[in-house]
């Protein structure tokens, strides 16, 4: 197939031609085919409309004004929907699923499970299709990445070090595991922040700002929590790792370091195995 424009990637086109069952567009001088449930009401020629094109199942480009889960060169947690002896196929937003073919499963799919992909070119670069062996298709290139970055993170797996998480959808990160304090199920997703980018070009992630900062945005929780609660909480400097997480979702040095701002302010009142609003 020649792709009349990139495949897997969102595009501004203009409306050539109006027809019976959609809409033309003018992609690069040709034109790419958009049905007509799927166009915006009452578009003409000449209008721009954004689409995604892909590869149909007779392998001509098609557009839709759906949005997938992920273009190509990004991640997603997505659920197999079906299973052959071809392949798997998932769930991704747009009308045709994702084609994992047998040689991407790092194990084999199962209908009905979700998993964390890269939505990638086949070999040929004419089709799109997924992959869960992760680490070919991961964006090395980390040169606008900035220490204290806020991105969004994607559970992935977990090693030794810590929780492995795609880093704004395209790049490799690492939560090492004195920082994690909270549950993190593959496929979650969470704030965070780059600590460092390495030489190796990934990026070491912390799930809160460092400093002031940090204990600020740890504070603000905890007089939400209080306002939630009615102005108290069983909890105080002996609480549990664990009680501390559950309540709050903030490490025991986060909330010790925050409570003890919160008192000296005079924010909130400590009291015998609780913390009260003042």
């Amino acid at each position: 197939m020649a792709n009349v424009v990139e495949i897997g990637q969102f595009h501004e086109l203009t409306v050539a031609e109006l027809v019976d069952s959609g809409i033309l567009l003018n992609a690069d001088g040709q034109d790419l085919f958009l049905p007509a449930h799927l166009a915006p009401e009452g578009v003409a020629v000449g209008d721009s409309v954004e689409v995604f094109p892909y590869a149909d199942h007779e392998g001509l480009a098609q557009a839709t004004t759906w949005e997938p889960a992920a273009v190509v060169g990004e991640f997603a947690y997505l659920k197999c929907v079906s299973v052959t002896g071809a392949g798997a196929y998932l769930d991704w937003g747009v009308p045709k699923d994702l084609y994992v073919p047998p040689d991407h499963q790092g194990t084999a799919m199962l209908e009905g499970k979700r998993y964390v992909v890269a939505v990638c070119m086949d070999r040929k670069g004419e089709r799109i299709i997924g992959s869960t062996r992760l680490s070919k298709y991961f964006d090395y290139d980390v040169s606008e990445v900035r220490a204290d970055h806020v991105v969004a993170l994607l559970v992935y797996g977990r090693s030794d070090a810590g929780v492995q998480v795609v880093v704004d959808g395209r790049h490799r990160g690492l939560i090492h595991s004195s920082d994690v304090y909270q549950d993190m199920p593959v496929g979650s997703e969470h704030r965070g922040y780059v600590r460092l980018v390495r030489e190796d070009n990934r990026l070491d992630v912390v799930l809160t700002r460092r400093g002031v900062d940090g204990m600020e945005d740890a504070q603000a929780v905890i007089v939400a929590a209080l306002e939630k609660a009615g102005g108290m909480l069983a909890l105080h400097d002996r609480s549990s790792p664990e009680a501390i997480q559950r309540a709050l979702g903030l490490s025991k040095k986060a909330f010790k370091r925050a409570i003890g701002g919160l008192y000296k302010a005079d924010r909130i009142v400590l009291g015998e195995g609780e913390i009260r609003l003042a």
